[in-house]
């Protein structure tokens, strides 16, 4: 008998010893689901190359500034003299004032001489435009724009006003991966397939492109802009071995909670008309686009979903998301509200439970974060994305064992590469890319969270 219970007489084999063969499913099942988790190299999508490894950008400062009134000299008159706090000499001769006084609205003054400059402060004299029937009233805690300006026939030029710029910068971070496999797991056959192909090979290859495109999502999402730069004499983060620096680029949430507009609801878990209202007041406040699209997990999304179904508006759609013309498969409540176009939009990077739970990670997993859509103007009629990925080219990946697309590198050496570099019987395959996120005009950016 060629078969025994529980054990195969390998001398012989008939079709009845594959009874007692596993049945086995050769396919792999995607149970992980970490390729769902790369949106926001999806969303961004957006390359430009780079020529060091960090970045710089400017952006304009305000044309006007408002100062806070802290001390009084006489008020209730029509000429009047205050002091306000100020951080720079913008006030000037000429200068047309406005008052958030109860009394003053409705008026104007007039600067009516040259400000006096102290440290952090100027002090104004200013005449009630209407003169002796509307009198000007200055209160400590007063709020005073500069509205307009007006000069007299034959008058002298002002005093010059110089405007300064703002510079953000950010870094470009290395990120690598590698494997390896012997001569003899590249030629056994396993019991599972890719593509048809019954070698560990393809398996692992699939796996750690995963694990590269989700590290470099969750750095572009929340990364943190390293202290240390790769020109840095005495790293404070240091490769271990070469003591050479290490640097990592900031993300969305660096951005947004450095330079942009960091806030939440008065309580969370509690989404109303007054949680847009004051999204919206803070966008006003920060002169930001009209258009914005916010991006979100679940745990907020279904709090801000049930809060729009249930309002039975018109002005709530549900749309697919479209940034300059391309169209994503991502699920996404509209809504037009106060003259502000809003994209409500679901985002799975942020459901992962190993990276954002709500217990990990809560106040990146209960906030929106909101990006004007679109292109951010330059002050010469110039247009570039709000959000891109700079990259730096790779050195590594040209010849027979190589490929490099510009942005990513891979390379394979070893004694099973196709063109053999050394005598060890393996195949080692190396990928290399340096990237790092740069956010235009991130004063407009918004972390609002929700839960």
């Amino acid at each position: 008998m060629a078969v025994t219970q529980g054990t195969m007489n390998k001398a012989f084999v008939s079709a009845i010893d594959f009874l007692d063969q596993r049945d086995i499913d050769p396919n792999i099942y995607d149970q992980s689901r970490d390729r769902a988790f790369t949106d926001i190299m999806k969303i961004v999508n957006r390359y430009k190359p780079a020529t060091m490894f960090n970045y710089h950008n400017f952006v304009n400062n305000d044309v006007r500034e408002i100062g806070t009134i802290s001390a009084v000299s006489n008020t209730g008159m029509a000429q009047v003299t205050f002091t306000i706090n100020t951080a720079a000499t913008y006030p000037r001769l000429g200068d047309i004032i406005k008052s958030s006084n109860v009394n003053c609205a409705g008026k104007q003054a007039l600067v009516i001489s040259a400000p006096t400059f102290g440290s952090g402060t100027a002090t104004l004299t200013v005449r009630s435009v209407a003169g002796n029937a509307s009198p000007w009233y200055a209160t400590v805690g007063d709020t005073i724009s500069f509205a307009s300006d007006a000069y007299a026939e034959k008058s002298d030029a002002p005093p010059n006003r110089r405007y300064a710029l703002t510079k953000y910068f950010n870094l470009i971070q290395i990120f690598r991966e590698v494997d390896e496999i012997t001569d003899v797991q590249k030629v056994a056959k396993i019991e599972v397939q890719v593509n048809g192909d019954y070698h560990i090979l393809p398996y692992q290859f699939i796996q750690k492109k995963i694990k590269l495109e989700g590290d470099i999502s969750v750095a572009m999402l929340c990364g943190e802009q390293s202290i240390t730069q790769f020109g840095d004499q005495n790293p404070f983060l240091a490769d271990a071995t070469s003591g050479l620096p290490i640097q990592t680029t900031g993300g969305l949430d660096w951005y947004a909670v450095n330079y942009g507009i960091n806030d939440q609801a008065p309580v969370l878990g509690i989404f109303s008309l007054t949680t847009i209202d004051q999204m919206i007041d803070n966008w006003i406040a920060n002169k930001a686009p009209t258009d914005q699209m916010g991006f979100m997990g679940s745990r907020a999304y279904r709090l801000i979903s049930t809060y729009l179904k249930n309002l039975g508006s018109s002005g709530v759609t549900s749309v697919r998301m479209n940034i300059d013309g391309r169209t994503m498969d991502f699920e996404v409540e509209h809504l037009s509200y106060g003259g502000y176009e809003l994209d409500f939009v679901h985002v799975p990077i942020f459901d992962n439970p190993q990276l954002f739970s709500a217990t990990l990670s809560p106040e990146i997993n209960g906030s929106i974060y909101w990006v004007p859509k679109g292109n951010v103007d330059t002050v010469d009629n110039g247009q570039q994305p709000y959000l891109q990925i700079r990259h730096t080219p790779s050195p590594f990946g040209g010849g027979v064992n190589g490929s490099n697309n510009g942005i990513m590198a891979e390379w394979r050496t070893g004694a099973l590469a196709e063109t053999p570099t050394s005598s060890l019987a393996q195949l080692h395959t190396d990928w290399y890319t340096a990237q790092g996120l740069e956010g235009l005009a991130p004063k407009h950016f918004q972390k609002f969270r929700v839960i």
